[in-house]
C-alpha cells in the first residue's frame, strides 16, 4: 500500500530520480516549472523555480550538476548556483517540447519530444545525446503522440518506450533498435506513463488514470499490481538504502476534484524486488 508524503504536491510530477550521493530524491513539476527534491534523511523538501518546463533530467558524476531537458533546450544545471549551461536546442519539429528521458547503460541520455499544444499531435520522437560528443541524434523509432516509459534492461540490450495515447509499451533491441515490438498493452482505464526497471529485470509502470503501479515480467505479463491513492500516477523509482523503497510521482492537473494525495509523491516498502542505481550521464562536463 502506498503512503502519501506530505508537502510534496505538484501539478504534474514526473521523472523521479534518486541520488545516492546526496540522499535526495529529485523530481520535476512540469507544469509548475520547478525542480523538486526530498531529503530522505531529514524530510526537508526543496523547490527550485525554472524558467520553463523541465521534461526530464539525469544525474552526472558531479553530484552538484544535472543534465536537464528543458522545454526548449538541453544543458547542464548547477544545483549550487542555479546556473544553466546550454548544450543544444530541442530537436524535432516546431511546437514540441522535451518529455520523458533516462540514461542508457552506457551513460548516453535518451529522451523524447512531444507536441507542446492541445490537442496533442502524433509528432513525438525519441532522441539520444551522445555522452562523448554531446551531439544529438533522432532514433529510428516510429512517431508517437505522448512518449513515455523510457528505460533499459539490466544488461542494456533492450530499450522500453511507450505511447500513452496508444495504450502500449513497446520494446526493441538496443542500441541497434531492431526487433521493434509490443511489450504489453494496458488493459483497463489507465494509460502507460513512466517506467523503471528493478534488479530482476522486471518493468514497473505507473498508469495515468489507472490508480495503480504494475510490475511486468520480462515477457510482458503482469506480475503484481499495487493500488495507488492517486488517480494519475506518473513514474516509479526505487530509492533509499539498498534501493528497497518504491516511490512514485503523480499529477493533479486536469482533475475536477483532486484529493489530497493527487499530485503528491507516494511510497511503499512492500515491494518484491529491489531497484538498481540510476545510470549517470557520462558527458564531457560530468566529472
Amino acid at each position: 500500500m502506498f503512503k502519501t508524503i506530505t508537502g510534496t504536491t505538484s501539478l504534474l510530477g514526473e521523472c523521479p530520480v534518486w541520488c545516492e550521493k546526496t540522499n535526495r530524491l529529485f523530481w520535476t513539476d512540469i507544469q509548475g516549472c520547478e525542480l523538486c527534491a526530498l531529503n530522505l534523511e531529514s524530510g526537508d523538501i526543496h523547490r527550485r523555480p525554472l524558467p520553463e518546463p523541465l521534461g526530464s533530467f539525469a544525474l552526472t558524476a558531479d553530484k552538484d550538476t544535472l543534465l536537464m531537458g528543458l522545454a526548449s533546450c538541453l544543458g547542464y544545471y548547477s544545483l549550487t548556483t542555479g546556473h544553466f549551461t546550454k548544450i543544444t536546442d530541442t530537436p524535432g519539429v516546431a511546437g514540441t517540447r522535451i518529455n520523458d528521458g533516462r540514461c542508457d547503460r552506457m551513460g548516453n541520455f535518451v529522451f523524447s519530444t512531444m507536441s507542446a499544444g492541445e490537442p496533442v499531435q502524433p509528432v513525438g520522437r525519441f532522441h539520444r545525446v551522445n555522452a562523448t560528443t554531446l551531439e544529438t541524434e533522432t532514433l529510428a523509432l516510429p512517431d508517437v503522440a505522448i512518449p513515455n516509459s523510457i528505460c533499459f534492461s539490466p544488461d542494456g540490450a533492450t530499450m522500453y518506450y511507450a505511447d500513452s495515447l496508444q495504450g502500449c509499451i513497446f520494446c526493441c533491441d538496443y542500441p541497434s533498435l531492431e526487433n521493434q515490438r509490443v511489450f504489453t498493452k494496458i488493459n483497463g482505464p489507465g494509460a502507460p506513463d513512466g517506467s523503471c526497471i528493478d534488479a530482476e529485470g522486471f518493468l514497473w509502470n505507473a498508469e495515468w488514470g489507472g490508480r495503480r503501479v504494475v510490475r511486468y515480467t520480462d515477457d510482458g505479463n503482469i506480475d503484481c499490481v499495487i493500488e495507488s491513492p492517486c488517480v494519475q500516477t506518473t513514474c516509479p523509482v526505487f530509492a533509499g538504502p539498498n534501493y528497497a523503497t518504491l516511490y512514485c510521482t503523480s499529477a493533479r492537473t486536469g482533475l475536477d476534484k483532486p484529493a489530497v494525495s493527487d499530485g503528491a509523491l507516494i511510497k511503499t516498502a512492500a515491494v518484491i524486488s529491489a531497484g538498481m542505481p540510476e545510470v549517470r550521464f557520462a558527458g564531457l562536463m560530468a566529472r
